[in-house]
This record gives structure tokens, sequence and C-alpha cells, in this order.
């Protein structure tokens, strides 16, 4: 891992599909000392959770850390492994009269949920290019296009069949912690806690990848360059015939 060039690869991805922000680096780290040897990391009293880190990270470039007590409650907590989840935290009571009006919905929402294994101290959150961590995953927010565009780069020399879920509020488990425990990429809708408390605009998707996954993504996103596949993807008349705006090999078939 430690021999992906993160500044190349922000430089890259603002090249070919010309992104706003440069993707952050999220690492979760298992004791104290871990965290403190890491370069200008911010260590927080407020109530910080790990959405709002990320977005630390995304807008101010800050290396900035979420503990268990930074966040507001264990449900939180749960999803990124900084406590144990008993069995009353699988009921999903907190949900109840908020997302849910069954018990059974609030508990199934829990039971879909992809938790980190509960033995973290802490998760910091840094720009990607800032060589103050290594990451265990990239985090972006794109536009569909450009969102389109990176997962097809993904599939470009190696393809399999993508799929995304949708566990309702917890964006972080369809997306970061998803990729942190298997390793696929994640996509997101921004939920509504990113919305209030992260600042995610209306129109971005949170998109997360491995390190080196995004790497080859990125290598691929050269070669479909190269192919006459590039961002942004210019737009026909509704009334332009189509053929010529096809590649040539679409017309053999």
């Amino acid at each position: 891992m430690s021999d992906i060039n993160y500044k190349q690869i922000c430089e890259d991805l603002h090249t070919y599909l010309h992104t706003m922000y440069k993707p952050v680096g999220m690492k979760w780290v298992k004791t104290e000392e871990e965290l403190m040897a890491i370069p200008k990391v911010r260590i927080h009293k407020n109530h910080y959770p790990p959405c709002t880190v990320v977005s630390h990270a995304l807008q101010y470039g800050w290396t900035s850390a979420c503990k268990a007590e930074n966040v507001h409650n264990n449900y939180c907590r749960g999803i990124h492994g900084l406590v144990d989840r008993p069995a009353e935290w699988y009921t999903g009571e907190v949900f109840m009269g908020v997302w849910y009006e069954d018990p059974k919905c609030a508990a199934g929402h829990h039971a879909a949920l992809e938790c980190v294994d509960s033995d973290y101290y802490a998760v910091v959150a840094s720009p990607l290019d800032s060589g103050r961590i290594v990451p265990d995953v990239a985090v972006l927010y794109l536009s569909t296009s450009q969102a389109f565009m990176l997962y097809a780069a993904y599939q470009f020399d190696d393809y399999e069949k993508l799929q995304f879920s949708f566990v309702g509020e917890s964006t972080c488990s369809d997306s970061w912690t998803h990729t942190f425990i298997t390793g696929k990429p994640g996509m997101g809708l921004p939920c509504f806690a990113d919305r209030k408390f992260a600042g995610i605009g209306e129109w971005e998707l949170r998109v997360t990848f491995t390190p080196e996954d995004l790497a080859r993504s990125v290598e691929n996103l050269k070669k479909m360059f190269k192919n006459g596949l590039r961002h942004p993807i210019a737009p026909s008349s509704l009334q332009t015939d189509i053929l010529p705006g096809l590649p040539p090999a679409y017309l053999n078939y």
C-alpha cells in the first residue's frame, strides 16, 4: 500500500473526472498510542461523529479523529466498531418513533447494518494525499456521471457486477464500513445526518474504494479516455441522430 502515489491519484481524478474535492482517507485505529502518533491529528471534545470528521478532511483539509466519546450514542459507535453491540443494540429501539413505527422494522434495519468489529479506539479521516495516515478506505463525493465513470473504470480490466445497498438512515454502512469489511466498492446516498451534520451537497453521491482499487480504477480511467470515454459526457440534442456519436464498434452489431 505504501507504494501508492496518492498525490498523483488526486491529480488524475481532477484531470479525468474534474472532481471538486480531493478524496478522503479513513483509518481505524486500535489504541490511543496509535492515534497520538498520527501527525497533526485533531482530538476533539465536541460531538463529531465519523461523517462529520470525514467532512473536516474533505472541506478543511484537517486530519480529524472520532473517538467513542465524540459520538452521541451507541448506535453510531456500534456501526464503526467503537463499542460492543449487546443484544439490546439490535432491537433498533433508538430509531423507534423516528425512522420506524414498527419494532420489527427497527430491528430489521439494525440487523441489516454492516458493522465493524468492536475492537477499535478511534476512526481518523485525512485528505488522501496528506501522507499523515495509511488509509483503510478512500472516500469520494461525486456527481452521478463521475461515479459512473469511476465504477466503470473499476470493471475495465477485471469485470464483476457491482451491487449496492440501501439500509436507510446510516449511509456509513452502505459505503465506508462496507468497503472496510468486504474490500469491495461501496456507494451511499448521503443520509439525513450527512446533510445536516456533515455538510454534504444535495446532488452528491458517496463513493468508497480500498486504496488499491481506487489506484487501479484511476489508471483505467486513462485507458478509457484513450478509447473516447471521457468526462464530462458531452450530450447530444434530443433531435440529433445518435450514430455519429457512437463508437465505430457499436455499429458492427
